[in-house]
């Protein structure tokens, strides 16, 4: 069995405030509203089966003729609209170890340029990808090669390709509409279409293998990964690593305590039925990747409850989740747990994702 460890460095909030103390961040996130505009849709589905990314539900399904003013937020708009437009641009190799090259990347999504990185294996044959999703960063602070590099290089070492975007208002990526966290799921819903659009193909994803994708998420980021799970099923295993809460309602109270700006106070205008259309709870029936959680009992960021009342909810869904919890762990494990937590991960993935 292969182990890393990985030391989490840098600036951390909800998954990336100060590692010795996780100081409120008062900085709001830029409001920029997208000019993009989503199909009409019922914002109030009748949960039912995710479809992949492709091919797309029939609209017909959800539509109403009732507009709302966070219909585009809602699970069934995420899974009305298509994704996936454009390339990942290779914009060159920043780094190198015995194992793998960096590069830097950059694609499209929904008009906005996301910027991250990416390693590759040296060795010349298919390689699983997964998908490194970071917490929530004071933008001021946040840099491309943020917290979870050394996450991202210990699995690259492991022998998968691993993408780490950094996400919209995350510079030098363009600012946008995140209200609900959505809009950087859907750009990570982009990433994995243009993953599977170009595996196999000359260039980045040459030795990518499209039908293997999974994700790590740290904070934040889990909340991204669980609303990707109930919309596209071409992610076969995702990490929850002191994640968010799959409850919308639950995770816009928790941001209004620690940003201040319109964006956030619009959130808690919405009323608890819109909650539940945008909440990735709502549909875990629908999940079909396997799920693996890991929360410190100690977190004095993101409660281990939540992870708890998670992973309750998606096995009464009949999700195939594995749930770890770590007697005095803080939010990112940075002492003798992390070898365990490591040992888990290294399993998880590799009885999912075929290596």
């Amino acid at each position: 069995m292969k182990w890393f460890v990985f030391i989490l460095v840098g600036s951390l909030l909800v998954g990336c405030s100060n590692l010795s103390s996780p100081t409120p961040v008062t900085r709001p996130l830029p409001v920029v509203s997208t000019t993009k505009a989503l199909p009409t849709v019922s914002p109030y589905p009748t949960p039912t089966r995710a479809p992949s990314l492709t091919p797309l539900p029939d609209a017909t399904a959800y539509t109403i003729p009732t507009p709302n003013e966070f219909a585009s937020y809602t699970i069934a708009a995420l899974r009305l609209r298509s994704y996936g437009s454009g390339q990942v641009q290779d914009l060159g190799i920043i780094g190198q170890t015995d194992s793998f090259l960096r590069h830097s990347i950059s694609y499209p999504s929904d008009g906005w340029k996301i910027h991250g990185f990416m390693n590759v294996p040296l060795e010349r044959r298919k390689f699983p990808v997964i998908i490194a999703i970071h917490g929530y960063s004071d933008p001021a602070v946040y840099e491309t090669l943020d917290y979870t590099t050394d996450a991202a290089d210990g699995l690259a070492a492991l022998n998968y390709i691993v993408v780490h975007p950094n996400l919209r208002n995350f510079p030098p990526s363009d600012n946008g509409d995140a209200m609900f966290r959505v809009g950087y799921a859907i750009d990570v819903l982009n990433l994995i279409a243009l993953i599977k659009q170009s595996a196999g193909q000359p260039g980045l994803f040459e030795q990518a293998d499209g039908e293997n994708i999974g994700i790590w998420s740290h904070s934040m980021g889990g909340d991204i990964a669980l609303r990707v799970a109930v919309v596209s099923h071409d992610v076969k295993a995702i990490l929850l690593y002191s994640p968010l809460s799959g409850d919308e309602q639950k995770n816009s109270n928790f941001f209004r305590q620690l940003i201040d700006g319109s964006e956030i106070q619009k959130e808690l205008s919405a009323s608890s039925q819109d909650f539940a259309a945008i909440s990735p709870s709502t549909y875990y029936m629908d999940i079909k990747a396997a799920v693996q959680i890991h929360h410190g009992t100690a977190d004095t960021v993101i409660p281990v409850t939540w992870s708890q009342e998670t992973c309750q909810e998606l096995t009464d869904a009949v999700v195939d989740v594995k749930c770890y919890y770590y007697e005095g762990a803080d939010h990112t494990f940075r002492s003798r747990f992390i070898e365990q937590f490591n040992s888990r991960m290294d399993d998880f993935f590799a009885k999912y994702l075929g290596q």
